[in-house]
């Protein structure tokens, strides 16, 4: 006698072992990068927000079969305190992704999509980690700039009580993967005679076949998935999304669609909840805590530094040299173009999370001014680049690749402010 048994696995195509964290994911990707969603609880370290700062949970990485577990587990030290979560993620696991929507919904949580940039002392740095007064161990700032939510996250993400994405986040779906492991079972009955009387024994043999994937969502799991976001009071539009996607392939969800969807509540983007200003509110959102100034300082750990202990405190540590890419207004010294100079935005350094931030307050600060870029970079942060590509496009401003050589007063000078805001230049190299 014997008999088949199929066993079924959904999950997300996008294979987090095919994911790194510091590059752009796409679907079948390949890195040697892998990082399962970890949740820290992060305090604002924008100037001004002292001693009354925003916090929130940061969830970055990618989801798996244990990440519902330690969320519950930040959350149970938080006790009755509600701190969004500010979510960053290729996807994952899907039942694990249903899961935390709905840890996320019955703690009634907000949730943005964006990336926490910590500074000074990150997570996994060594001598990192204490409290500073109580219940936060890292500083940093927020930003949705190249932040994702892709996959099995944008289920996570239904169930906050507010979901804000902004308009420079990617939130993507497509078909769920789900993968089926066939087993054989074979049963086998003889029968046994112990002390004149005769016993049947059945015995079972489990031979496990090779596993296979498919790429269509089955109606059950589409009736789950469906059940769910009703749930969560998000309409029907993301699963037809999702469904009408390949798996080996990715839909960025526009915001206008999000909130028709209902899987946004607002155009709002994660500053509603991270802006150092939301805490001289009044009432103070709930994630705002006072910290007075006299709190002591997290305790000093220790680490070797080339055979040398030293003390792990910011005074101890040697002055980084900052490379990272700054822009600059520039008008060209030229003697023979008088008057009438031309003018260009410099770009000189790696990119970093930050810059397509900078770059977009530089742009405000000259209004409808359409400046050309003059670019000269050995590469970086890949997300932060994307988005300002998109930026660039946005502002219709032309591009090109060369080095500015300032002349006089520098912008890396300590003092050095032109009154008028352009720095000289000879010409661009």
């Amino acid at each position: 006698m014997a008999m088949a048994a199929f066993a079924a696995n959904a999950e997300d195509v996008s294979d987090p072992r095919t994911w790194d964290p510091k590059s752009w994911y796409l679907p079948g990707s390949s890195s040697d990068g892998f990082s399962e969603m970890r949740f820290i609880i992060a305090r604002s370290s924008a100037v001004g927000c002292k001693p009354n700062c925003p916090e929130w949970i940061s969830a970055e990485g990618a989801i798996a079969a244990g990440t519902p577990a330690l969320l519950k587990r930040v959350l149970k030290k938080l006790g009755t305190r509600k701190l969004p979560i500010i979510v960053n993620s290729p996807g994952g696991d899907v039942d694990a992704a249903l899961q935390l929507g709905r840890i996320i919904r019955k703690n009634r949580l907000d949730i943005a999509i964006g990336k926490t940039e910590f500074s000074d002392c990150w997570p996994g740095m060594e001598g990192c980690g204490a409290s500073y007064g109580k219940g936060v161990a890292y500083f940093g700032v927020a930003s949705d700039g190249g932040a994702m939510c892709n996959s099995a996250c944008p289920l996570m993400f239904a169930g906050g009580v507010r979901r804000v994405a902004g308009s420079w986040a990617y939130l993507g779906v497509h078909q769920i993967t789900t993968t089926y492991f066939p087993s054989t079972r074979h049963f086998r009955t003889t029968h046994q005679t112990i002390r004149g009387k005769r016993y049947r024994v059945t015995t079972e043999t489990v031979t496990q076949g090779e596993s296979y994937k498919t790429y269509k969502m089955s109606k059950a799991f589409s009736r789950k998935i469906s059940a769910y976001l009703r749930e969560m009071g998000v309409g029907r539009g993301v699963l037809d999304t999702m469904k009408a996607t390949p798996a080996s392939d990715i839909r960025q969800i526009a915001l206008d669609d999000m909130l028709t969807m209902k899987l946004v509540t607002s155009r709002d983007s994660l500053d509603i909840l991270t802006l150092a200003g939301i805490c001289r509110r009044s009432p103070a959102p709930p994630n705002c805590r006072e910290v007075p100034a006299n709190a002591k300082p997290a305790k000093t750990a220790v680490v070797a530094v080339r055979g040398a202990v030293v003390p792990a405190t910011p005074s101890a540590r040697p002055a980084p040299v900052d490379n990272s890419m700054r822009f600059v207004l520039v008008r060209s010294s030229d003697p023979k173009c008088g008057l009438d100079c031309p003018e260009w935005i410099a770009a000189q350094g790696t990119i970093t999370p930050d810059s397509q931030k900078i770059f977009r307050q530089l742009l405000d600060t000259v209004g409808g001014r359409r400046l050309p870029l003059i670019v000269s970079s050995p590469g970086g942060d890949l997300l932060s680049a994307l988005a300002m590509g998109r930026l660039i496009r946005d502002r219709k401003l032309d591009v090109a690749i060369a080095r500015t050589d300032f002349t006089g007063c520098k912008p890396q000078d300590k003092g050095c402010a032109p009154p008028d805001g352009f720095y000289l230049v000879s010409r661009p190299i």
